[in-house]
């Protein structure tokens, strides 16, 4: 008798939390529908503020891979770079000092340029440095990416830099 009654306590329990998990589904989807116009068009141009600022983040040395948009409660943008050539430092502050008014690009530069200076300095011998990430979101995150190279089918990674 006491295994039909933990079967039964277990079976109730799962149903119980499945029964949950599905009322938050319902309510962060309607949530996602319910979100005005008005928000919908603050969004889009958000994103394509960051769109339009990916060329300057390349004069800076940094390729776009690729970029994400979340389109959730916040929506959130994330943009995976890899530097792809060193960039002197006169042209970094001019880049900064010719859009000093456009607050995301200064944001996503420095943030880049911090997130290079970090990685550079951690090495190790099964991973090699792939991409630096960018989630532009509440509240904003940069990881820094590795691949482990046995996985990765990598021996050696070399960057040549113009």
């Amino acid at each position: 008798m006491k295994e039909k009654s933990l079967v039964e306590k277990t079976t109730q329990s799962i149903s119980d939390s499945t029964d949950q998990l599905l009322h938050q589904l319902k309510s962060g989807f309607s949530k996602l529908s319910e979100i005005g116009s008005t928000a919908k068009n603050k969004f889009i141009n958000y994103v394509k503020e960051v769109f339009d600022i990916l060329p300057l983040i390349e004069k800076a040395g940094f390729r776009t891979n690729r970029l994400i948009v979340g389109i959730s409660v916040p929506p959130s943008v994330e943009i995976h770079v890899s530097r792809f050539k060193e960039v002197d430092q006169k042209i970094i502050d001019q880049l900064l000092e010719e859009y000093k008014n456009r607050k995301m690009f200064k944001m996503i530069l420095k943030s880049l340029l911090m997130s290079n200076e970090f990685q550079s300095k951690i090495s190790t011998e099964q991973l090699v440095f792939n991409e630096i990430c960018i989630e532009i979101s509440i509240p904003p995150k940069v990881s820094i990416k590795y691949l482990n190279k046995d996985i990765a089918g990598i021996q050696t990674i070399e960057t040549y830099f113009d």
